[in-house]
């Protein structure tokens, strides 16, 4: 299921067009919509934030130091790949008047390990993660 598959089932699921009628004895109450109504609005937001590109900003040539490091090079209108380097390299194309900057980070954390537990009757389950793989019993 997409993004936008899941904003329409929860679209689907709100209360805008309620099915029930007021003397229904399981009807919910208005309250009780306008909060769900909420809920889904909020859902709906974060859901729009996943995937969602950032921003990047495009320097001139003139604003790059070789203390910034290589960056991808760009020249407008972008009708090719960007160039990864520095204008100190043998190679740099000399026509890629724009930059942006690569943030990489200085150390990748690492995954959390997780213990199974495994039962007499052949069912596992996770019981709980550590820093270090030792076992849990």
């Amino acid at each position: 299921m997409n993004k936008q598959e899941v904003i329409k089932k929860i679209n689907l699921e709100m209360f805008a067009h309620p099915t029930w009628k007021p003397e229904d004895a399981d009807a919910p109450t208005p309250d009780f919509k306008d909060g769900y109504n909420a809920a889904s609005k909020a859902n709906i937001k974060i859901i729009n934030q996943l995937d969602e590109p950032t921003k990047v900003i495009a320097h001139l040539a003139e604003k790059w130091h070789e203390d910034i490091g290589p960056v991808l090079w760009w020249d407008f209108p972008v009708e090719e790949p960007p160039y990864c380097g520095t204008p100190l390299d043998d190679d740099f194309p000399k026509y890629k008047r724009h930059f942006t900057e690569l943030h990489i980070p200085d150390e990748v954390e690492e995954e959390l390990k997780w213990v199974v537990k495994i039962e007499d009757n052949g069912s596992a389950y996770f019981v709980d993660f550590f820093d270090e793989l030792q076992p849990h019993l």
